[in-house]
């Protein structure tokens, strides 16, 4: 994969890409609910200069869709018959985008695997490191 023009720290964009790689198979895995990788992947792909990723997109499509809902630690103030109700919602959202959630998920995995050598290649000997 070829870093965008606007990213001139490297080895810092290779951490995030493995990122993406790793908050993708942790969502296929089951260690991240949909909210969660959603709310991580977006701002991945903002970080990343990948915006454009068609496989990020439907991570961020899916977040903009949790605004407004009780998804994360915001739940605790919440009163326990709102959380009900804003449960069959996010559950309802949750099905809607499961298979295409899944599927990109898949994808990233996969376009983003490259990043796990060029991270291990910044930690050899005479490998480029900045700190990252």
């Amino acid at each position: 994969m070829r870093r965008p023009d606007a990213i001139r720290n490297e080895p810092r964009w290779i951490v995030l890409c493995t990122k993406i790689r790793a908050r993708a198979l942790d969502f296929i895995e089951g260690r991240l609910g949909m909210f969660q990788a959603a709310q991580a992947l977006s701002k991945l792909a903002i970080w990343t200069h990948a915006r454009d990723d068609a496989h990020l997109k439907v991570f961020t499509l899916i977040y903009g869709e949790f605004v407004g809902l009780p998804a994360g630690p915001e739940r605790v103030h919440w009163a326990a018959d709102a959380l009900v109700r804003e449960d069959a919602k996010i559950h309802a959202l949750e099905a809607r985008w499961c298979e295409m959630a899944q599927a990109a998920a898949a994808r990233l995995v996969e376009r983003y695997a490259w990043s796990l050598e060029a991270r291990a290649a910044l930690r050899r000997p005479g490998g480029v490191r900045r700190d990252v």
